[in-house]
């Protein structure tokens, strides 16, 4: 008589399984000093029913539970976890039942992430070490969390929740209960949660597991999910449609503008931009950026910005409704420079030597040689407007987007003074500005900042300034500003005369 095997997995492919889930979790035994062994907790042995139904285990293994004097932050769920394929929980001694049956529950959830899954493409260890190193412990701390939260909600939501509960003992099961009401109440609330972890931190652990099975099973459950890419034509309101087409048609423009040399990294902003740009008034303003005044703005353009980690920006854009016509488009262009200066690292890191602090013994604090956060935009707005004055002038002609928009400054050298000046205003209180009196300084007033906006406006003049990037200067110890610039000045004069 023949037989026919039940399922398409053979015996072999599931002892090899067991294998690589089992090596996975051992831990080397050192005869020195041997692991001790862990009594199963009462409190977590009546748990089962339902820990074993979203603990992720090829066994009937849960993590052991140990009564312990710790230190807890969080008073909701009091315990530590110590995270691995094996991990041990840590309880705070002298709780009640129901609070330890929480903290229990919790801490499984958030254990279940360590747990060994045979289809990640990558160690969970892995990526939360470039969560650490990318975004910082904060967003790290964050996403551990809310893993535990989102394990529990989808667990709770599920149709075998209410059957495993039922199998708990009485002393056990009203404590559970309650905790599903609360996550099934609080649903939009522990979401906003993920959401609130910025979005490319997110990104780098929610198209892997432990994560992406979770966050599917949510989205069938609860209709929840990660806000959908939005193209860069998506992004714009009807009045900005046409100059967004036609920018995106003249490939050599559209990298003056985003300066993005690469054509993937051209793909991927404009198939999944970070941006709004609308006209005041517009019924696609999002609530959160409906108190913008672009009226109060000497561009009248008015910006929300979201910081969404890794240097990058969700940005949106609300135009002054006074604006019409060729002034209307020369706001849209300024945006889309502003919105690249932003974050433009070489910028920002030319200027920063005007921000550093000096020490005790009068030295230069490295350290301090960075532009402040708060003062980016500042670089962006001043920046802004001379890039794309500096672009009219040079380039005016040679792009039809360009026609009609005019510029607010029309020489070359007031177009850096306007700028530098602006940043200075902006900045007063904390930028490098030598008193009157000191007759040893001859660089005058915040020269890393004239520098940084100077060897950016000639990018906007078509000039290859990849020869400097090595020689900007990062503090206010160096005093080859002028060295720089007059070098620049050759590289752009050998340039403009086709050498």
């Amino acid at each position: 008589m023949g037989v026919t095997a039940a399922c398409g997995e053979s015996r072999s492919d599931r002892l090899k399984r067991q294998m690589e889930y089992e090596a996975a979790g051992k831990k080397k035994k050192d005869p020195a000093n041997p692991i001790p062994q862990v009594p199963p907790d009462p409190v977590r042995e009546e748990l089962r029913p339902v820990l074993s139904k979203y603990f992720h285990s090829e066994s009937d293994y849960l993590p052991d539970v140990l009564d312990d004097d710790i230190e807890v932050t969080d008073e909701k769920f009091q315990y530590e976890l110590t995270p691995g394929v094996l991990s041990t929980i840590r309880i705070k001694k002298g709780l009640s039942k129901p609070d330890k049956v929480r903290a229990i529950l919790k801490a499984v959830a958030e254990a279940d992430s360590w747990a060994f899954r045979k289809k990640s493409r990558r160690d969970y260890a892995a990526q939360i070490e470039k969560v650490k190193y990318g975004y910082g412990d904060e967003q790290k701390d964050q996403i551990l969390h809310m893993y535990a939260d989102l394990k529990l909600l989808s667990f709770f939501a599920s149709d075998e929740a209410a059957a495993a509960i039922e199998e708990l003992p009485a002393d056990v099961k009203g404590p559970v209960a309650a905790m599903q009401k609360e996550y099934l109440d609080n649903k939009e609330e522990i979401w906003q949660g993920w959401m609130d972890v910025k979005m490319m931190a997110r990104r780098v652990v929610a198209g892997d597991e432990p994560f992406r099975s979770v966050l599917r099973t949510i989205k069938k459950q609860l209709g929840q999910e990660e806000p959908p890419p939005r193209t860069w034509m998506d992004s714009m309101g009807p009045e900005f449609k046409e100059w967004a087409a036609a920018l995106e048609k003249d490939e050599k423009l559209f990298i003056i503008m985003t300066n993005m040399k690469d054509l993937r990294e051209r793909v991927e902003f404009t198939g999944d931009t970070h941006g709004l740009w609308l006209v005041e008034g517009s019924p696609d303003i999002p609530e959160k950026a409906k108190s913008l005044d672009p009226g109060a703005d000497p561009e009248g353009v008015a910006v929300l910005r979201e910081d969404l980690g890794g240097g990058y920006n969700d940005l949106t854009f609300v135009f002054s409704k006074k604006l019409k016509g060729d002034a209307l488009k020369g706001a849209f262009l300024y945006s889309m420079i502003y919105r690249q200066l932003l974050s433009d690292f070489q910028m920002l890191a030319t200027a920063g030597g005007d921000f550093a602090k000096k020490g005790e013994d009068g030295s230069i604090d490295r350290e301090s040689s960075i532009v402040p956060d708060k003062y980016d935009p500042l670089y962006a707005r001043c920046g802004g407007r001379a890039a794309l004055d500096t672009l009219i002038k040079f380039s005016g002609s040679k792009y039809s987007l360009l026609s009609g928009v005019r510029p607010k400054t029309k020489t070359e050298d007031k177009i850096l003074k306007v700028a530098h000046t602006c940043v200075i205003d902006g900045a007063r209180g904390d930028i490098k500005i030598p008193e009157k009196d000191d007759e040893f300084d001859v660089q005058g007033p915040a020269p890393g900042s004239r520098l940084a906006l100077f060897q950016m406006l000639a990018r906007f003049e078509d000039i290859d300034t990849s020869a400097m990037a090595e020689e900007a200067p990062k503090t206010e110890e160096d005093k080859n500003i002028e060295d720089l610039e007059a070098k620049l000045k050759a590289i752009k004069e050998r340039q403009k005369g086709g050498d």
